[in-house]
């Protein structure tokens, strides 16, 4: 098949992936998800992997683009538009405990609520989640800054590190999970180092040790927060009351396991190796090159384990104020009853699901896990799906000023110092006519520059 059939072959299928996604929406908008709903939604996915493979690499990254967009604006319209059982509202405005006011989709339920928030509580409590999730940023970016002082690197933390987060986590607003923010800050760690192998290990390990961080505080948290998966267990969804020590068996046993294996990596890396190349045949492929990726880039901080435990440190506070963001939402919307360990235990699972959620900025996902998890805890969907909303708007509200910092990024721009190895850089790779704009075209050229000179670096070994 020629190339050109081959592109036209793959458009036809992008179309009717997308004749069966319209399906799907009319199932979210009429609140009628089923299983014709997912059969649809099957069928359009499906469709549309195949079709992808068969067009161009720019009309990949364009079509997998508009794909993200509406795949967050259907999840959107599938969660608000969900029918829910509302209770009766009694004279003094509030809702009447376990009455029955009938059949209302969501987002009907919510501007009821949010009429009956007081604005003054409000203020309050959004303006300390803002400031918790800033603590949870500052750590990340100290994390990062500590992966790259063990390769070598240094440059000012305040001026370079911190507002390299903050422009990342703008423009990571408009793109799915984390890949703006780890995208940017990795361009600009090479840009001005111009020692991508260096920086692109420290970004494998920073990723590793962040889940092994939510991880963590999913572990910690889970006794203290074993109610939620009583709820999920014993809601009508589910109906399974005695499954919740089966689950939380489930949740010790992965996120606990992943979590020793991560931290024997940091402090034994040949430990790992070794083990790798006994037990590694047992594995599954992608999850044995994981392992190998992890090995090889803990084994690049050789005898520093005492600054890797302190990024592990710093990846657990950032998740951990991350969930204790929701708590505080959760207060400034007037959930007065709000218990501080389910909220964060049960957000800990919320985080992790948003990370692998294919939506734009987490947007959907983030509030149909947070209804999942803890309506109960709440006080009922609306609730749960404006805390987690509320949640996302003051983690952005306190980083969104980053799109100023992205403004004075102009060509000539450079960090006040930027050392390697001890010695202070020139710059001198950097053209003339470099516009130092970030693009995931010039990322991508640079990590395939950096994987070939790792390939002839070996090959010289």
């Amino acid at each position: 098949m020629s190339e050109e059939k081959k592109h036209a072959f793959g458009e036809d299928l992008i179309a009717l992936s997308a004749a069966f996604f319209a399906g799907v929406f009319a199932f979210a908008w009429t609140g009628q998800l089923g299983l014709p709903a997912l059969l649809l939604l099957l069928f359009s996915v499906v469709l549309f992997f195949k079709g992808r493979k068969q067009l161009s690499q720019d009309a990949r990254s364009k079509v997998g683009l508009w794909a993200k967009i509406a795949f967050t604006i259907v999840g959107l319209v599938a969660l608000l538009r969900h029918p829910i059982q509302v209770p009766l509202i009694g004279e003094d405005g509030q809702p009447i405990p376990n009455s029955d006011g009938g059949i209302e989709p969501i987002y009907s339920a919510l501007v009821s609520f949010v009429g009956q928030v007081d604005g003054s509580t409000f203020i309050l409590f959004a303006l300390i989640a803002m400031a918790v999730k800033f603590v949870g940023v500052m750590s990340s970016a100290y994390a990062w800054h500590l992966l790259l002082v063990g390769q070598g690197i240094r440059f000012p933390f305040w001026q370079k590190i911190m507002t390299s987060f903050l422009i990342g986590r703008f423009i990571g607003t408009f793109m799915p999970s984390t890949i703006g923010l780890d995208g940017y800050t990795l361009y600009e760690a090479g840009r001005y180092s111009n020692k991508w192998p260096r920086v692109i290990t420290a970004k494998v390990l920073e990723k590793f040790i962040g889940v092994t961080g939510l991880f963590l505080g999913m572990v910690l948290t889970l006794p203290f927060g074993y109610s939620v998966l009583q709820d999920v267990c014993a809601s009508e969804a589910v109906n399974k009351p005695d499954a919740a020590p089966i689950l939380a068996g489930a949740i010790l046993a992965v996120a606990g396991g992943i979590s020793l294996v991560v931290i024997i990596g940091l402090v034994w890396p040949v430990l790992l190796m070794g083990s790798m190349r006994f037990f590694g045949r047992f594995m599954p492929g992608k999850i044995r090159g994981q392992v190998d990726k992890f090995a090889d880039a803990a084994g690049a901080y050789r005898g520093q384990a005492k600054l890797l435990f302190l990024v592990l440190f710093n990846k657990f506070i950032t998740h951990f104020t991350t969930a204790v963001v929701y708590f505080f939402t959760a207060l400034a919307i007037g959930v007065a009853t709000a218990a501080f360990w389910p909220i964060v235990f049960g957000s800990t699972i919320q985080i992790f699901a948003t990370l692998l959620s294919p939506t734009i900025a987490g947007e959907g996902a983030r509030e149909a896990f947070q209804t999942l998890l803890l309506s109960e805890q709440l006080g009922g969907p609306a609730q749960a799906v404006l805390s987690a909303a509320l949640g996302f708007i003051a983690a952005e509200a306190a980083t969104l000023w980053g799109g100023a910092f992205l403004l004075t990024r102009r060509p000539e721009w450079r960090p006040r110092f930027a050392t390697v190895d001890g010695e202070q850089v020139d710059y001198a790779w950097i053209d003339e006519d470099d516009d130092g704009k970030f693009t995931a075209e010039k990322l991508a050229e640079k990590r395939r520059e950096a994987a070939s000179e790792a390939n002839e670096s070996s090959d010289e070994v």
